[in-house]
């Protein structure tokens, strides 16, 4: 599960429709862009005010993988991502419910 998830994050940041970092994400939650938002679970606590805007927003949140698996699938040093497409958000949302008991297996 781990792998098909981090691969459908590269396709979307092929795409070009994934943005990560703080402020960027932030941004597109409030433009109503982004379609889910995934935080690192080592994420530091400005996680809150990210966290505060998809509420407010009614926007999906996951907390998924550390920053150190986002360098290694993704290669961004990055805690914080937000999905643009609608279609990619649903897999990627699917997947991370079929694997939640999973998720906590190797690399």
């Amino acid at each position: 599960m781990k792998l098909r998830l981090y691969s459908l994050l590269g396709f979307a940041k092929r795409a070009k429709k994934l943005v990560c970092g703080m402020t960027n994400c932030v941004y597109a939650v409030r433009k109503k862009n982004a379609q889910l938002v995934i935080i690192a679970t080592d994420a530091g606590v400005t996680r809150k005010k990210l966290v505060r805007e998809c509420q407010i927003q009614d926007i999906p949140l996951i907390e998924y993988g550390t920053r150190d698996q986002f360098i290694k699938y993704l290669g961004s040093p990055v805690c914080y991502w937000a999905v643009l497409s609608q279609e990619l958000a649903k897999e990627i949302l699917r997947n991370f419910e079929e694997g939640k008991d999973n998720q906590y297996g190797g690399d």
